[in-house]
């Protein structure tokens, strides 16, 4: 009995890919489009156990503490810029480093353009890297 071997041949995959969102794009125009988005920009800087892991607000890019907080009179509350303890604005520069890695990682798995310069909410990031 005589063995033929088969060869099977897969059709490659073409197009670009976004591991992140599970998003398939046809063309380089379609894969920027994507990559600049906000709602990509919001998944590369978020996770699941965000909302777990910190106990104080958002960081705004004000990385200080608040002087009218400190001394009772800041009536923007949850509004203002500025951190409203020394343990909020520790926990700020702790979040500011995550996401900076995560930038970093992004960058390096090209899932952000590399000239890419306006991050929305997460702008603060780049403020001070340039």
């Amino acid at each position: 009995m005589l063995l033929k071997e088969i060869t099977i041949i897969f059709p490659l995959k073409t197009g670009y890919h976004c591991w992140l969102c599970g998003k398939n794009c046809n063309s380089e125009k379609q894969w920027q489009q994507h990559i600049t988005s906000e709602k990509h920009k919001e998944k590369v800087f978020s996770c699941e156990d965000d909302q777990n892991c910190w106990q104080h607000r958002f960081p705004t890019g004000q990385f200080s503490v608040c002087k009218m907080h400190e001394t009772g009179t800041c009536a923007d509350d949850e509004n203002c810029q500025f951190a409203h303890s020394e343990a909020e604005l520790q926990e700020w520069m702790d979040r500011r480093e995550v996401l900076r890695q995560k930038l970093a990682k992004a960058k390096k798995d090209h899932l952000i353009a590399p000239d890419d310069d306006d991050f929305g909410k997460f702008d603060f990031l780049i403020k001070d890297l340039n």
